[in-house]
């Protein structure tokens, strides 16, 4: 439960931070959280693959963690929305980037977390 406590007050912060930034036109937060998430969660893979990952620090940071501070429902409705909206460029250029780079970093984590 902390693990998943922690994860939410991180993305919130992501999220608050980033529309500071980027205003709320912009899906950023979700963006961010999304990739960044991505990234770690390979990153403790190819860790877990290299030196092995306890149970506990799986279910903490992995599950709980990383469970609480990504979002697939929000970037599906801020895409949706987002077309509805008649900013169809928008939706789609963030469903692309959201799954293409999170892919990509998915892949860049599991590679350095094997390098570590």
């Amino acid at each position: 439960m902390l693990g998943g406590a922690l994860g939410a007050l991180a993305r919130y912060s992501v999220s608050v931070a980033s529309t500071k930034l980027f205003g709320a036109v912009v899906p950023a937060g979700t963006f961010l959280v999304n990739l960044s998430g991505c990234f770690l969660l390979g990153l403790m893979f190819g860790l877990g693959e290299a030196r092995g990952v306890s149970p506990g620090f799986r279910l903490f940071f992995m599950t709980g963690f990383l469970g609480a501070y990504t979002t697939f429902s929000t970037f599906a409705v801020e895409s949706v929305l987002a077309h509805e909206g008649g900013r169809a460029g928008l939706a789609t250029a963030n469903i692309l980037a959201n799954n293409l780079g999170g892919l990509a970093l998915a892949k860049a984590g599991l590679m350095l977390g094997r390098l570590i």
